[in-house]
This record gives structure tokens, C-alpha cells and sequence, in this order.
């Protein structure tokens, strides 16, 4: 098997967690707020690695206290933070499936945020982007205003996925990557835990039930999928690799069919359609700096 072949297979499989890790996250907050669930699944998260870094034992206090790795992951956990939180949030307004295509947009806003890092595209790339869009507004169906707002925040979240993404494709290669790994989830639990107790009030579930949502997710979709995505980044051309990923979406709307019940409307589906359409678009030509032109 080719090393291409399995980067993209390895991206298909976090796709596939990170689109069924809908489910967990949608009933998990039947227990705790929207906060407090994240500083639950990332903490969960963060201690899956715990025995991973004593197994391999490559990761010494050194590499965890070094300066410039701090910095990178209290940016990345940081990050983590806002778009697990946007996206939390909005599953309270709206559907899973709305959700899991609005996050799929990231691949749009890779290319965008990568202009202003000094990559160019071409016609094709934007005329994706713009079929995104318009799909995006045709998934809204007309909703109520609930649903609009919980769509508008999913697509704040997918602006963070898009950074987040980026600076792990342009920095995480120069690190460790499960101490890296490790160092965002925590950032990003703390912050979590700090929201929580501000803005929610409680920071655990009144009932142990409760705890079994945020451990599934925070095992599989935070222990394993995000630090395969760590990982693998190093190996992935960042803009090839968003669009992979963006499938995401569809694993997402099957979960919502298949454990939610949620159908959707011929428009919706037209829109879900455009989107991914947009997504592959926006991938068919590779960004070049701008400096490569010089």
C-alpha cells in the first residue's frame, strides 16, 4: 500500500469517527451544558494519552515543558476550545446532520484563510466556494430562527476547524506529535471547565449515566481520531486533506438519519449536494504561495 493511499485512508477513518462522534456529543448534553461536556471529552480525551507516552516513553518532561511547544499548543488548544464550543452550542439550535455539513465547510474556509497566508487559487477554487454557500442557505429549508442560529454558529466553529487545521499542516511536524496532542486537549479541557463553571453553572452530570457520552467521545474521538489527525497532517498536503476530511459531513447526516430520525426536505438534500459539490471544487487545483511565482 502507498504511503498517499494510506494518509487518504487514515483521513477517511477520522472523518468517519468525527461524523458518528455526532451522536455522543448531541445526547451528552441531556447531563451537562454545552461547556462542560468539552471540558469532560477533552479531559478523557487527554488521558487516553497518558498511557500511550509511558508505552512509548519518547515523550519526556522536557518535550512537554519546551517553550515553543507550549506556545504552539495553548494556540492549537485554544482553537480546539472555540470550535468545539461553536459547535457544541449549535447542536442545541439545530440538527446533527445541519451541523456535520456547516462543520464540512471548513474546507471552504481553508482556501480562503490560506489566501491570506500567500496562497493563490484559481477561478475554479472560488466558484466552489460560492456553490458551498448557496447550499449552505438552502439546507436552512426556510427553518425557524433557532435553527438559523445554531446553523450560524456551527459555521463559526468550521472558521476555527479551518485554522486549526492549518497551523497543525504548517507547525506540528517540528514536534513531538502525541506530546502535542496531549498539550492541546488540555488547553482546551481547562478552558472548557473555566466556561463551565462561569457560564453554566455546573461542571458534571447529575447522574453517572451522564459520564458515558463524554468518555465514548473523548476516547475515540479525542484520544484516537484528533491525535491521528496530529499525526497524519504531517504527511498530507493540508488543502487535499480538508476535502477528505469534509466527509465528515455525510457519516454526520447518516448518524442523524439513523439514530435521530432526522429526514430532509428534496431542498435540503439539493443543498447538501451543492455543498459537497463546492467542497470538491474548491479542491481540484493546489494552492501556490504567492512567492513560488517569483
Amino acid at each position: 500500500m502507498s504511503k498517499t493511499l494510506g494518509v487518504n485512508l487514515t483521513l477517511l477513518l477520522i472523518a468517519m469517527i468525527w461524523g458518528f462522534g455526532f451522536v455522543p456529543q448531541k445526547l451528552g448534553m441531556d447531563y451537562v451544558g454545552p461547556a462542560a461536556f468539552n471540558a469532560l471529552r477533552f479531559g478523557f480525551g487527554a488521558l487516553t494519552l497518558v498511557p500511550v507516552m509511558l508505552i512509548m516513553r519518547s515523550v519526556s518532561i522536557d518535550k512537554l515543558i519546551d517553550p515553543t511547544m507550549l506556545i504552539l499548543g495553548l494556540l492549537l488548544g485554544g482553537l480546539l476550545f472555540g470550535g468545539a464550543l461553536f459547535q457544541q452550542v449549535s447542536l442545541q439550535y439545530t440538527s446533527v446532520a445541519n451541523v456535520s455539513f456547516i462543520t464540512g465547510l471548513y474546507v471552504i474556509v481553508v482556501p480562503v484563510v490560506g489566501f491570506f497566508l500567500g496562497y493563490r487559487y484559481g477561478l475554479i477554487v472560488w466558484s466552489g466556494g460560492i456553490l458551498a454557500i448557496i447550499g449552505l442557505y438552502l439546507m436552512t429549508e426556510g427553518g425557524d430562527a433557532g435553527a438559523i442560529k445554531g446553523d450560524l454558529i456551527a459555521l463559526a466553529g468550521a472558521v476555527m476547524w479551518a485554522i486549526h487545521l492549518l497551523v497543525i499542516a504548517e507547525r506540528a511536524a517540528k514536534f513531538n506529535q502525541i506530546a502535542l496532542s496531549f498539550m492541546q486537549f488540555l488547553v482546551c479541557a481547562v478552558l472548557s471547565l473555566l466556561a463551565a463553571a462561569y457560564f453554566e453553572g455546573r461542571v458534571l452530570p447529575d447522574a453517572p449515566i451522564g459520564y458515558l457520552w463524554p468518555i465514548v467521545n473523548g476516547v475515540i474521538v479525542v484520544g484516537i481520531a484528533y491525535t491521528l489527525q496530529v499525526l497524519v497532517l504531517e504527511h498530507a498536503e493540508p488543502f487535499s486533506a480538508a476535502v477528505i476530511l469534509s466527509l465528515e459531513a455525510v457519516f454526520g447526516a447518516i448518524a442523524g438519519f439513523l439514530i435521530f430520525d432526522e429526514s430532509k426536505t428534496m431542498m435540503a438534500l439539493v443543498g447538501a449536494g451543492l455543498m459537497l459539490t463546492g467542497c470538491l471544487l474548491a479542491q481540484m487545483q493546489e494552492g501556490k504561495r504567492a512567492s513560488d511565482d517569483r
